[in-house]
């Protein structure tokens, strides 16, 4: 083999590799792509009263995404458990009116010591149980935050 032709070989791999990485490295981008917002709500309901944080994680490519959900439960003002639960969800839009559909619910056994019954008459079912949906429209608010609604009825403010 002359040394020309080793050097075009040598060229080619070379350029082959670094292309093929690029690439490698851009689909691994989109896959870890996820944006993440964070709401603080407090829930009340006759007696009973929870602060909860709702913690969004979603890649926008793939329409999936994880909201992480943490807080206390209180009966009259006393702390009866806590709230821990992960909410693996897709979700369909139509304009601004976002159509999420819980795929899986984890709670965390050692952290989530309140029952599903008593989370699901201060959180709507899609946070408690899988297969249920839930449609809010959600409206940016400048760079940082986005409003979820309910029609007109602004339920809590998602900051990133």
């Amino acid at each position: 083999m002359s040394r020309k032709l080793i050097a075009l070989s040598c060229m080619f791999l070379f350029v082959t590799g670094s292309l093929t990485s690029w690439y490698y490295h851009l689909r691994q981008d989109e896959d870890r792509d996820t944006e993440v917002c964070s709401a603080s709500v407090v829930v009340f309901s006759n007696n009973i009263r929870a602060n909860i944080t709702l913690d969004f994680m979603y890649v926008l490519n793939k329409n999936t995404g994880v909201v992480a959900v943490t807080g206390s439960y209180y009966k009259n003002d006393k702390v009866i458990g806590s709230i821990r639960r992960d909410v693996s969800y897709t979700w369909t839009e139509n304009k601004d009116v976002f159509h999420f559909h819980s795929v899986k619910v984890n709670k965390v056994i050692n952290d989530d010591s309140v029952s599903d019954s008593d989370v699901s008459e201060i959180l709507p079912d899609f946070f408690v149980y899988p297969d249920k949906s839930i449609a809010y429209s959600i409206l940016p608010q400048g760079m940082n935050s986005f409003m979820f609604t309910v029609g007109k009825r602004p339920v809590f403010l998602c900051y990133r």
